[in-house]
């Protein structure tokens, strides 16, 4: 199947409108577990376990929020949300990953198999799956990795960066007035002439 696996480049032209909605959500299910983490400061000593799956149940939610405004198909089973785009054709999933070669954990279930091996065909279309995913820094504090990632059989095939600059989302700037004292010119003013 992997010849049937979408480019890269398809896949971005299929992802593009929706890439710096994929970078927020990562970024704000690591915001929300900080803010979990703040008002109750006992959730700093959970398990990695604990937190990844605080971090996607927060992904999810804002992903599938997004998903279903703009009438994408983003289905949970179970505890897993897929989001099918382009008529079935790329179907994302959000996890995090293990390291900075891209690869993820879990179960060895028959789907997930099915997934790595990019073996899954729906109503004799094709998928090609892909995760969107982060990779916590060393100490848990900040995200050393936001990217997409296209595997099979355990190896990346390709990957997005989503900390592309050119996906960063647009912020205000804040302008600060000038402080201190105001500073006023000693020369006197230029007066117009004024003809008649």
């Amino acid at each position: 199947m992997i010849d049937e696996l979408l480019s890269r480049q398809d896949a971005e032209a299929i992802l593009a409108p929706h890439l710096g909605a994929l970078r927020g959500f990562l970024e704000q299910g690591w915001v929300d577990w900080h803010e979990s983490v703040a008002a109750a400061p006992m959730l700093a000593t959970s398990r990695a376990t604990t937190r990844a799956n605080m971090v996607y149940d927060r992904i999810t939610f804002h992903a599938e929020a997004y998903f279903d405004a703009q009438n994408i198909p983003a289905v949970r089973k179970g505890q897993m949300l897929t989001v099918s785009l382009d008529d079935g054709r790329l179907i994302l999933r959000f996890k995090k990953f293990r390291s900075r070669k891209l690869g993820t954990a879990g179960i060895p279930t028959q789907q997930r198999l099915e997934f790595e091996l990019q073996q899954v065909v729906l109503d004799g279309t094709a998928a090609t799956y892909i995760v969107a995913g982060y990779l916590p820094d060393e100490l848990g504090i900040g995200l050393d990795v936001l990217a997409i990632a296209c595997t099979y059989d355990g190896r990346v095939i390709w990957q997005i960066d989503l900390r592309d600059e050119g996906l960063a989302p647009v912020l205000p700037v804040r302008v600060d007035q000038p402080q201190g004292p105001p500073v006023r010119s000693t020369r006197p003013a230029a007066r117009e002439e004024v003809e008649g």
